[in-house]
């Protein structure tokens, strides 16, 4: 070949490669391209949500063993109540999380399926981390249904608690009294007499005193409240009376005078409890009204 020909040649190579280097990859090659860079893009981002969600059910199971539902059987308006209200706000928090991260979870399921350039090796490590992670929702949601239900249980539970607690302080609260003559008391059973022995050739008893039945029918007698009623009205203003059931007469407003007798228009309590404590039945003797008798019998 001659010089001038292959000196020219040399000189053309060059300029081919440079046109062909201008010419770029076809648009088949950079549409792969760029759906390679897509996949890759929503392939780390499908991790990134994986690996978010993980340290979500890890916080939630993490709370979840901060629940501890004991018997929290009290009454209303009392600290332990307060505490049972505390942990019925963070199981209904708890449950909220469980919820978001199920929707969450199947909305990663629905992207891996919508993927179609992966590699079968990371589609199967991908579906097995939902699978896990499907797993762990469902052991949580066992828990926050035990929880949901001791709750419930405690629930029910400290409403007849506070049903019985009711009860119990309306019936500890409920007093009762009697005021009548000794004749009508007797007959009505609500008093008895003791002692009183003749004395010889004394045609009466002597020592005779008058106290409350041993069984005492609480239809006879008028209920109240002893913390609500603390004035209880005598029948006449002016007669005289005489309480021969066990309560202290000492917590009264107005004492008894020397002989025991009460006199005014009613019985008015300074301190109910330690009034009742002897005896929730109150019994008071009418005497005449307007006058003084020597005494009981």
């Amino acid at each position: 070949m001659p010089s001038n020909a292959l000196t020219l040649m040399r000189a053309l190579v060059p300029l081919a490669i440079l046109a062909a280097g201008a010419c770029g990859p076809s648009a088949e090659v950079r549409e792969r391209l760029a759906t390679l860079d897509t996949v890759s893009a929503q392939k780390d981002s499908l991790i990134q949500e994986l690996a978010l969600q993980a340290r979500t059910l890890t916080d939630v199971t993490a709370e979840l063993t901060k629940v501890q539902v004991q018997n929290l059987q009290v009454s209303s308006e009392s600290p332990a109540a307060a505490q049972r209200d505390t942990m019925i706000q963070k199981v209904r928090y708890i449950v909220s999380r469980v919820n978001e991260s199920q929707a969450q979870l199947k909305q990663s399921q629905r992207r891996i399926r919508q993927l179609t350039h992966l590699s079968d090796s990371l589609r199967s490590t991908l579906e097995a981390t939902v699978a896990n992670l499907q797993q762990t929702i469902e052991a949580q949601m066992a828990q926050v249904a035990a929880l949901t239900g001791r709750l419930d249980t405690l629930q029910v539970e400290n409403v007849a608690l506070k049903d019985t607690v009711g009860n119990m302080t309306v019936r500890e609260n409920t007093v009762y009294y009697v005021i009548g003559t000794k004749d009508e008391l007797k007959q009505k059973g609500l008093i008895v007499q003791e002692g009183g022995g003749r004395v010889l050739f004394v045609l009466w008893k002597t020592g005779v005193t008058w106290q409350p039945a041993s069984e005492l029918d609480p239809g006879q007698f008028t209920a109240i409240g002893k913390r609500q009623m603390t004035e209880i009205p005598l029948p006449h203003p002016n007669g005289t009376y005489r309480i021969i059931s066990r309560q202290d007469p000492t917590h009264l407003v107005a004492k008894p005078d020397a002989d025991g007798r009460l006199t005014g228009a009613s019985l008015q309590i300074a301190s109910p409890e330690q009034f009742w404590r002897n005896s929730k039945f109150l019994i008071v003797v009418q005497e005449k009204p307007g006058a003084s008798q020597p005494g009981t019998d």
